[in-house]
């Protein structure tokens, strides 16, 4: 509950030179002096003192926060101490009297219901926190710092400015305001679909994350190519159409995974049907498909799933053939001679995330609702769709932005957003 006082243990576990104690709540400085043995300053502070652990006078650091200028809005104490594990976990029980456990993320949940930060804030401290490269940092940091907020408070003006006047004309007559001419509310509502677009584009990409099923033709070299790329013989390679049987796993970066399974059989019976049942089952929870091509025969390969790039195989052998989804990359290589491995290991690496962007992916999803409900207000608003309609369409593209900062977000999603944080955060 809010008006508890809580601790947690805030450093990475395990043994460390030092470890920290956070401590939160109305009692935080009543729990941290039944811990110091003496009272803490109630002003902002980094006071030297002693904690008292079975008996004995343990040096420690106590940084003072007193609220609401604090992370959490609230009173806080953290206790910089030696970082044995048996030693914090004394000064644990010490505070159990005073306090309670934590949860997972409740420190950072604090601090976005106390308003100390908005729920990108909050994602972006999670975010940068399992960043997996320096795009996943700048992104995180900028959102800290209210870039992601001003941007989107700034199309969200622009779509109230429009509402607003739409509203006007139905709620009085043109007698009692004036007419409203449509060129008015409708530069807003244009204004507002191209920053909305533009912010969208602007967020760093996802990139993939999770299984790549390697998908082609019966002896199009993808057995061959998972071997290049692992660096070592983990599938059997022969001439045989249908070599493959089951499905290999390969992980090439990391939170990236290569999947090997049978390829496509014109007159598939018996086992090899049952192998293609199988991969198909697989490849729907996949996060997409390499397609592979054999260059020196190619055969165009049409799938549902999201292709991340064409790799024409054998281009030692014959020049690469038709290019069967236009618009994604490609790649030609050898498994003999290593020419084009490189190029396509350093791409999925490159493209590969550790984990996938909670946060990216609702703004993503908010942008996008909010785009699509403007664009459908702006092209009603061209076939002279009644002005009633239109403010149906500005209202759904408010609530897509006000998403954006929690203001319409379930209590279920907040769960899962703060459960995915660890302790002491």
């Amino acid at each position: 509950m809010l008006g508890d006082t809580i601790f947690a243990i805030a450093s990475p576990p395990g043994a460390g030179a030092r470890g920290i104690i956070r401590v939160s709540g109305p009692e935080a400085f009543d729990a941290a002096r039944a811990v110091l043995g003496e009272s803490l300053p109630r002003c902002r502070v980094a006071a030297e003192a002693h904690a008292l652990v079975l008996g004995h006078r343990v040096a420690c650091l106590a940084l003072v926060m007193p609220g609401p200028r604090s992370y959490t809005g609230e009173d806080v104490v953290e206790l910089h101490l030696p970082g044995g594990v048996a030693l914090l976990d004394e000064v644990c029980q010490d505070l159990l009297p005073m306090a309670r456990l934590a949860t997972p993320g409740e420190f950072t949940r604090r601090a976005y219901l106390n308003g100390r930060l908005d729920l990108p804030g909050a994602e972006a401290v999670l975010d940068l926190i399992h960043a997996a490269d320096l795009d996943d940092s700048r992104f995180a940091v900028r959102v800290l710092h209210g870039g992601l907020a001003a941007a989107v408070a700034a199309v969200r003006s622009e779509v109230q400015d429009a509402l607003a006047f739409v509203e006007a004309g139905l709620d009085f007559g043109s007698d009692e305001t004036g007419t409203v001419e449509p060129a008015i509310w409708q530069a807003h509502l244009t204004r507002a679909l191209h920053a909305c677009r533009e912010l969208e584009a602007a967020l760093p990409e996802s990139g993939i994350h999770g299984e790549l099923l390697l998908l082609g033709a019966a002896n199009a070299g993808k057995s061959s190519l998972l071997n290049a790329l692992a660096g070592g013989e983990v599938a059997l390679v022969a001439d045989v159409p249908g070599t493959t049987r089951d499905v290999l796993a390969v992980d090439v970066a990391p939170g990236l995974r290569l999947l090997d399974g049978p390829g496509d059989l014109e007159c598939a019976q018996g086992v090899e049907r049952d192998a293609l049942v199988l991969r198909d089952q697989i490849a729907a929870s996949a996060a997409g498909v390499l397609l592979v091509v054999d260059a020196t025969c190619p055969r165009l390969v049409r799938t549902d799933l999201a292709v991340v790039a064409q790799v024409d195989t054998k281009c030692d052998l014959a020049a690469p053939g038709p290019l069967c989804h236009p618009g994604v990359p490609r790649f030609g290589v050898s498994s003999v001679t290593g020419a084009g491995l490189d190029a396509l290991l350093g791409y999925l690496s490159g493209r590969a995330r550790a984990a996938p962007s909670g946060l990216r992916t609702r703004v993503h999803a908010a942008l996008r609702g909010a785009a699509t409900a403007l664009a459908t207000a702006c092209d009603g608003a061209a076939a002279g769709v009644p002005e009633e309609l239109l403010a149906v369409d500005l209202q759904d593209a408010l609530r897509s932005l006000d998403s954006v900062h929690g203001r319409s977000v379930p209590d279920d999603v907040l769960d899962r957003i703060f459960a995915a944080f660890c302790l002491g955060k």
